[in-house]
């Protein structure tokens, strides 16, 4: 394991993981063979450069970062058993799988890519690139889900490429603290890890219950499909056919799958992604509601407004202030 401690608790928490990606590991050995870079060395064979910066020596236990300053390069089909987050601060065009999905992405400062424990990755860019890499104990994950939820467990799913400004902040303030005295930042490391992990169950996970056998619902392949296909058209008007369509069912087995993976009906999730997004572009002070509820899919600014108090808890008028 990359962490230096290890018990009864993590190897629970592993147990847990493990058995409610049945469907992953399904793919894993349905794929050419992977190289499993759990262990640093291992890491370091797949990349063409060390990293600048890292915190192996720095004595963090839960929580792994990376810096890399790479040319171009491609990497090879890997996985690895705790929970990886790629911070993007310099990079053009990448062309990236996550288990079965391919996607072109124009890489923008700040976006950040989630890979899961046991989901294949791989990625090839013609351009020079700025990265950093965090790993996070799966048993932070574990803990942020039991401390929230009882009878529902929360499973973070792979994300493409997508703007994420706290992670993005979190991820260079641990950078910079490494750089200016690694000796002292073990608490600052831990308290960052846990407020990672606690964000990646809220904003990148779907739900299952205990009793829920991993075979329902959606493969994971296909649940990634179509939340990529709703972020890449959320000004749209899409309808639950469109969404369908786009893995081949009919649009009453979907809602019903779709449902079962994530608690949500495809049009309650459209709206979460729709209010997420927005949240994000209200980051900017000078942002008009009427443009952003536009670029989010709502041609009613009530609407919009009213979605947003719900699920938010403020205005957007009372966010821009």
């Amino acid at each position: 394991m990359l962490f230096a401690k290890s018990g009864n608790s993590i190897r629970a928490c592993v147990a847990l993981i493990v058995s409610q990606r049945s469907q992953v590991e399904t793919m894993l050995m349905c794929q050419s063979p992977a190289i499993d870079v759990t262990r640093v060395e291992n890491r370091r064979s797949i990349l063409p450069i060390p990293p600048v910066i890292c915190s192996h020596k720095a004595g963090w236990e839960n929580i792994c970062l990376e810096y890399y300053q790479l040319p171009a390069f491609e990497i090879p089909a890997h996985y690895q058993n705790d929970y990886t987050v790629v911070i993007h601060l310099h990079m053009g065009e990448v062309n990236r799988r996550l288990g079965e999905c391919f996607k072109v992405e124009n890489i923008k400062t700040g976006d950040i890519a989630v890979i899961p424990p046991g989901v294949i990755h791989s990625c090839t860019t013609t351009q020079k690139s700025e990265f950093i890499i965090l790993i996070l104990s799966s048993k932070l994950i574990f803990e942020a889900q039991s401390k929230d939820f009882q009878e529902e467990i929360y499973e973070v799913i792979p994300h493409f490429a997508k703007p994420d400004p706290l992670i993005h902040q979190i991820g260079v303030a641990l950078k910079a603290t490494l750089a200016s005295d690694a000796t002292c930042s073990y608490s600052y490391a831990e308290s960052m890890a846990t407020a990672l992990a606690a964000h990646l169950v809220q904003n990148y996970s779907v739900y299952k219950r205990q009793r829920t056998k991993c075979c329902k619902g959606l493969p994971l392949s296909k649940l990634l499909k179509v939340n990529e296909f709703i972020f890449n058209h959320l000004a749209e008007e899409l309808l639950v056919g469109s969404m369908a369509s786009e893995i081949g069912m009919s649009k009453y087995h979907f809602a019903r799958l779709f449902k079962q993976s994530t608690g949500m009906s495809p049009y309650q999730y459209l709206i979460k992604c729709r209010i997420e997004r927005a949240k994000i572009l209200l980051r900017d002070k000078t942002a008009k509601i009427s443009e952003v509820a536009s670029t989010v899919g709502f041609s009613d600014q009530s609407q919009f407004t009213r979605h947003f108090k719900r699920l938010v808890g403020a205005t957007p008028q009372e966010v821009l202030r």
